[in-house]
């Protein structure tokens, strides 16, 4: 969790215990994906058992399904031996604006019994980072972050401000003539 760049590579572990009083025969995963991201990129890293990955659609979104059949995961009384996970890898998509979310939240299904949700992750699009360069001219910029107005305080007078974009491709450059632009 916490904020990232679009494009970035996620990987996420789904842990699971066997926290009842008989053997778990069949155990399945089900993670809806954000659709902020990229399903062609999703790749199974490790598990603790054998495990088989099917990806579908449900609605508009996609799922991936982990399936570990006849597991036969021990019960809480074997303590260390009642647990196991599965290790993805899936890329955000490109582009996304700063502010997007990427939410996950997967259900895990012991048996016939009620399935059990995890906790929810959630990875944010972070905004790039700026500079400021000046000339010993001390220079407060907000609101950070920035959507449709930027105030400019500078100290003194016939400064001037560049503004340039991530590429280094200048977007703005103005005079600043008061205290606040």
């Amino acid at each position: 969790a916490g904020d990232i760049t679009a494009g970035t590579t996620l990987e996420y572990m789904l842990q699971f215990e066997n926290d009842g009083n008989d053997t778990a025969h069949n155990i399945h995963i089900l993670d809806t994906l954000s659709d902020n991201l990229d399903i062609n990129t999703i790749k199974q890293i490790a598990s603790s058992h054998k495990v088989t990955m099917h990806l579908f659609k449900w609605g508009t979104h996609n799922v991936a399904k982990f399936d570990f059949p006849n597991i036969k995961l021990l019960d809480s009384s074997y303590h260390g031996l009642c647990q196991g996970f599965v290790t993805f890898s899936i890329k955000t998509v490109t582009p996304l604006a700063p502010g997007s979310t990427i939410e996950n939240q997967v259900g895990i299904y012991f048996d016939i019994n009620p399935v059990v949700m995890t906790n929810k992750v959630v990875s944010m699009i972070g905004c790039p980072t700026g500079s400021v360069t000046t000339n010993a001219v001390k220079v407060q910029l907000y609101p950070n972050p920035v959507k449709d107005v930027l105030n400019v305080k500078a100290e003194g007078t016939n400064n001037t401000m560049t503004i340039t974009n991530t590429l280094g491709q200048v977007i703005a450059t103005q005079t600043l003539n008061s205290n606040i632009n």
